[in-house]
């Protein structure tokens, strides 16, 4: 049996030197094949193969495995034998400070007291150096994210994680130049409208406005513009990008990475959870250079315990599979058998507990919500316009029982009785207008094809008469209802409102009807420019701002990353689709931490009598009481209710137009 000799060599670069392997490489084509993957050299009497500092042991332990599969002896040299020892020492301190790390998310201090004064010395510099106050889960939580370095924070929405980053930037920052810790740069990865968030927030939690650079969201940044911030000495401080701007310029950042003592930040992880998708990769390339690591996401397991497994191979690139504890494949399998009193996620949460920190709804303690529900009568028009579309879709879902609205012609026809529920001017325009939505979020076949005024579902040309000449009849009775409520009980006591609609056109026509009737109104959807959305978002949260006091915003455009419950209590949906994470998120944009506590925050749904509306109402109240137990979970497996799966929906619609008829 062939002895191989493992020597490790770090004075002339970065490698393993492996002598008595040679001959058997060359017999042995399986075995040549399993070292190529380690991009092994030919020496002279040897084979090089080269690692990096960070993934020296796990390079040291795939040779191992290679040569106990080929019944090949290894023998170590000496140097090797010493790297392992200190491997040994390091994993123990490791594993000392994921308890630590562990005992700082608890909040039991008393298990490690020399944390206490670290905690201390942490507030005091917040104290002296930031302008913000924390609350007490907010400086745990930044201390938890400081003193880990690679860390995941899940706190809901509203819980303030843009300030939390900042208060462990801040402590990190003031480290001496020596400390291994410190860092001098941000790199902020996240949607695009979460951009002027992080500046604001840098400027209200240190004071001054900071040196900021976007490389995504403004097409007059070139490519070269691009690159020269990232390899300038002296770049700004905060960096921003989308997520999908990491790929384009993957390499740039790893240098520019290598540079800077960078803390790297994903804003919405969930978004890189896929490891096999182009984001989730090019985040884990960037992670590997980073000095820290931070994953922000209020929803971290959106369709199951695997959408952890790329965002703690982010934090922590190259010990990720001794921190799980579980392979991608038994993440899967437990999702889909899933129970989280299982000994299996009980052992799983335990692994991950150290490294991440998750402050809930109820912990929030925020001030109270009053929902009102405004049940209205349609005008003669509407009735029935949509008296007839009802008909006639309920009489295809009964012929097709086995339909789902998965069917593309089933989420059409919701589509179309939501919007006659509504404002049937809508049921003249194109159905991939309606749909483009869904068609952007991968969930309706960009290529099918639509009837240009949907003939199939409305045929008779006389109705469709009535239909593309609504607006010279009627104007929608919830129109007429918004601009009462605005005039008669919010804008009358000095207040300001956000309209909640789903269809664009929605949008548009009711800010016609609104400046008709004196009120100013801007819109917040996806076909106005990004520096317009913030401008509009700057002047809305402005007290001192009297240019207008009512934006009209769609849920796909900005139902996360922004906040407006500094100048805003008063929500009103006009529609709402069957999308229960949207709907959630769209509310807590107004219901944040930094209320008063006296602070009444104000949702006001309005509901056509006898529609579909009061269907999508009695459903979202069952999912939404669902999912918020299951968002106060340490992992929230929010698959375990399908929010795109539209079928009960239409069930309940038949139950309830049976009822009525």
């Amino acid at each position: 049996m062939s002895k191989v000799t493992i020597d490790i060599q770090e004075d002339q670069g970065l490698f393993f030197c492996l002598t008595g392997i040679t001959e058997e490489l060359q017999k042995n084509k399986r075995l040549k094949i399993s070292f190529k993957r380690l991009s092994f050299e030919d020496g002279h009497d040897c084979i090089i193969i080269p690692f990096r500092e960070e993934t020296k042991l796990h390079t040291l332990q795939e040779i191992q495995a290679i040569l106990s599969r080929f019944d090949l002896v290894e023998e170590l040299s000496t140097s090797t034998e010493d790297e392992l020892e200190n491997f040994a020492r390091e994993q123990s301190l490791f594993d000392e400070f994921a308890q630590q790390a562990r005992t700082i998310r608890n909040d039991q201090f008393d298990q490690f007291p020399e944390l206490v004064d670290q905690f201390d010395q942490f507030q005091l510099i917040l104290k002296t150096r930031l302008v913000r106050k924390l609350y007490p889960l907010q400086l745990l939580s930044a201390f938890h994210m400081a003193f880990s370095q690679n860390s995941c924070n899940f706190a809901v929405p509203g819980a303030g994680k843009t300030s939390i980053v900042y208060g462990a930037y801040c402590y990190l920052k003031s480290l001496p130049d020596d400390h291994p810790q410190r860092v001098d740069k941000l790199l902020v990865v996240g949607p695009i409208s979460s951009f002027a968030p992080w500046e604001r927030e840098y400027f209200e939690c240190f004071g001054q406005k900071p040196k900021s650079q976007r490389l995504s969201g403004d097409i007059n940044i070139s490519r070269d513009q691009k690159e020269q911030h990232l390899y300038s000495s002296s770049p700004a401080e905060l960096t921003l990008i989308y997520h999908g701007g990491l790929d384009p310029l993957q390499n740039q950042i790893i240098d520019f990475l290598k540079a800077h003592r960078t803390l790297v930040v994903i804003d919405e992880a969930h978004r890189i959870k896929n490891p096999e998708g182009v984001w989730g990769r090019s985040s884990i390339e960037i992670s590997k250079e980073a000095r820290g690591r931070v994953i922000l996401t209020g929803t971290p397991v959106p369709n199951g315990y695997e959408d952890l497994f790329n965002l703690f191979r982010f934090i922590y690139p190259f010990k990720f599979k001794e921190i799980l504890g579980y392979h991608y494949p038994n993440l899967v399998d437990m999702t889909k058998n899933s129970n989280p009193e299982s000994t299996r996620v009980q052992q799983f949460t335990e692994n991950i507990s150290p490294y991440f920190i998750r402050i809930k709804k109820k912990d929030l303690k925020l001030p109270p919500r009053e929902e009102t529900v405004l049940h209205i009568d349609m005008d003669p028009y509407q009735r029935e316009i949509y008296d007839f579309i009802e008909t006639r879709y309920v009489e295809a879902f009964e012929s097709n029982p086995g339909g789902t609205v998965k069917d593309v012609l089933n989420r059409a026809k919701m589509i179309r009785l939501r919007q006659a529920s509504t404002n049937p001017a809508l049921l003249a325009k194109p159905l991939r207008e309606a749909l483009a939505n869904d068609i952007a979020l991968g969930e309706v076949d960009p290529n099918a094809r639509f009837t240009e005024y949907s003939d199939e579902f409305i045929d008779d040309s006389e109705f469709f008469d009535k239909i593309s000449r609504y607006y010279e009849n009627e104007i929608p009775i919830k129109f007429v209802e918004i601009e009462k409520l605005l005039a008669g009980q919010i804008l009358a006591n000095g207040e300001k409102a956000i309209i909640w609609t789903i269809f664009i056109q929605n949008s548009k026509d009711l800010q016609t009807f609104l400046f008709e009737h004196g009120i100013e109104s801007k819109l917040l959807i996806g076909e106005v420019p990004q520096y317009e959305r913030e401008d509009t978002i700057s002047k809305f949260n402005d007290p001192s701002n009297t240019d207008f006091s009512v934006i009209i915003a769609n849920p796909f455009s900005v139902a996360e990353s922004i906040s407006l419950h500094k100048g805003c209590h008063n929500a009103i949906y006009m529609e709402r689709d069957y999308n229960c994470a949207n709907f959630l998120q769209s509310k807590d944009r107004i219901h944040r931490v930094g209320l008063t506590d006296d602070q009444i925050t104000n949702y006001y749904y309005i509901i056509a009598k006898d529609s579909v509306d009061s269907v999508i109402d009695q459903r979202l109240k069952v999912k939404i009481e669902r999912m918020e137990a299951i968002i106060d979970h340490e992992i929230p497996l929010l698959s375990r209710i399908d929010d795109s799966d539209e079928t009960d929906l239409i069930k309940a619609l038949m139950i309830d137009y049976a009822r009525r008829t």
